[in-house]
């Protein structure tokens, strides 16, 4: 009949037989979990002479889940923490299993937690491009597909040189590739294809000629760079070079262009997805200027299992085009103002007597605001922590809720709280079933907000020996 059903050694050791090596789960009789919950539900609550006569396990299995989250909201002890340090780019992401925040701070020298306090006066909203006459821009993003421009058609049954590499010995190999699978990928002669960032989906410009103009506005992004391509037969002047023959490279005859790695590009004939891999000299003697490589996720597929061109480049560089390079992250004024302003800095000197010249100065100051820790806020829309200038490379902890059903790990109740689970679990099946008779509703609808009560009561964890060590503090004698 005991519920510990392991040895003293198995308990302190773990599997793997030595102690705190991370694998042991102490404090766990503490718990019970809820797969136990529903099982025991389903034995005591539910049968022939009991309130509930009949419940698939599915509707318990689901009101469980439900009550497991509305009680790690407001009784359960299920505040996470996570330790980050802020990047120069002053954003971080949510936690994957984020619900809400209870507390942000950063620590300090001494290890200290020094609280952050959130700014509700700012945000980052989304900023759209616009002309100087106040218009907004739409993007003019088209190409004809299929439209060979200089030396740089594919021919059916040419084939280039490409390298193997085995992902799991480094071992590098020459294999020869067929050209006609490209040749064929490529759509026929005088349809249109968008290829800027505000694609639309059309097929073809509303006038029946010229190009498409994209329907959705021109959001501004960290960084862009527009290269036009100016010429497409010859190599004097000819401001760049892509392509099947190319492979994964772009060369540039001049090198005054500002592209970093990571930025996504645009251009005719790119695959989606596309990104710049490396930012270099150029390897060509056509185009002295600067080179770069390019990566995508079905180019990576490629170089691991070496089947097919997957990622290369479709069609050549289009006369009159452009070739687009964008950091896709979005930045408003708001946040860019923000993020830039340097507050009054801090000290982690516990004794800094600095602050005691501000004494008499102080009047009119709003509280939320009479802090120099720092601040930040949360963008819900992105997912992202927007922190002020003073938070760059600060260690931060923040505390947040979850509901307790990320992991089937975290799906477990403590025991103060079981039986508040039960009485939810029963008041949810009644209450969802016709012909209930509604004092019965009633009454467990009390039980179960009496046993949450209780519930929450025990978890507060108070003890007499210490809130009488904090009331003693009521004692000292104050002087004015």
């Amino acid at each position: 009949m005991g519920l510990i059903n392991q040895t003293q050694r198995d308990y302190y050791e773990g599997a793997d037989g030595v102690q705190n090596s991370g694998d042991e789960i102490y404090g766990g009789y503490q718990f019970i979990s809820l797969e136990d919950i529903i099982n025991q539900f389903m034995v005591i609550y539910v049968g022939e002479d009991k309130l509930i006569t009949k419940a698939r396990k599915t509707d318990v299995q689901f009101h469980g889940m439900r009550a497991l989250q509305e009680l790690s909201f407001d009784t359960f002890k299920s505040s996470k923490s996570m330790e980050m340090v802020v990047p120069a780019t002053l954003q971080l992401p949510l936690p994957m299993d984020y619900v809400n925040y209870t507390a942000l701070s950063y620590v300090d020298s001494a290890g200290v937690k020094r609280r952050l306090q959130p700014i509700s006066k700012t945000s980052n909203p989304v900023a759209y491009q616009q002309n100087t006459d106040g218009s907004f821009k739409l993007e003019t993003n088209s190409y004809i597909r299929n439209f060979a421009v200089g030396n740089n058609v594919v021919e059916t049954g040419e084939t280039v040189t490409r390298t193997k590499i085995d992902p799991n010995t480094g071992e590098v190999t020459t294999i020869t590739v067929n050209l006609t699978e490209i040749t064929d990928m490529i759509p026929p002669t005088n349809e249109y294809q968008e290829y800027g960032i505000t694609k639309s989906g059309k097929t073809s410009p509303a006038s029946g000629a010229g190009d498409v103009k994209s329907d959705n506005l021109l959001p501004k992004f960290a960084k862009e760079t527009r290269v036009a391509i100016t010429n497409a037969s010859g190599y004097n002047g000819s401001e760049l070079a892509y392509g099947p023959g190319s492979a994964m490279q772009m060369n540039f005859f001049n090198s005054t262009h500002d592209i970093e790695v990571g930025m996504t590009i645009f251009a005719p004939g790119i695959p989606a997805n596309t990104t710049v891999a490396s930012v270099g000299s150029s390897t060509s003697t056509d185009f002295p200027g600067m080179g770069i490589t390019m990566t995508n996720p079905d180019h990576e597929k490629f170089l691991l299992n070496g089947s097919g061109l997957n990622g290369y480049p479709q069609s050549t560089q289009i006369l009159g085009e452009e070739v687009i390079f964008v950091d896709l992250n979005k930045q408003s004024t708001a946040w860019s103002n923000y993020k830039s302003h340097t507050p009054i800095t801090t000290t982690d000197d516990y004794e800094d007597k600095t602050k005691w010249v501000n004494e008499g100065r102080r009047y009119g100051l709003e509280p939320q605001h009479a802090q120099d820790n720092g601040s930040y806020y949360i963008d819900s829309n992105t997912g992202l922590i927007h922190f002020s200038s003073f938070i760059s490379e600060k260690t931060i902890i923040l505390d947040y809720l979850s509901d307790s059903l990320g992991t089937d790990a975290e799906m477990q109740v403590h025991k103060f709280a079981e039986e508040a689970m039960y009485k939810h679990i029963a008041h949810a099946i009644l209450a969802g079933k016709r012909n209930i008779p509604e004092y019965i509703v009633r009454r467990l609808k009390k039980e179960k907000f009496a046993e949450t009560r209780k519930a929450k009561l025990r978890l507060s964890n108070l003890k007499l020996e210490e809130l009488t060590q904090v009331l003693r503090g009521k004692s000292k004698w104050i002087k004015h």
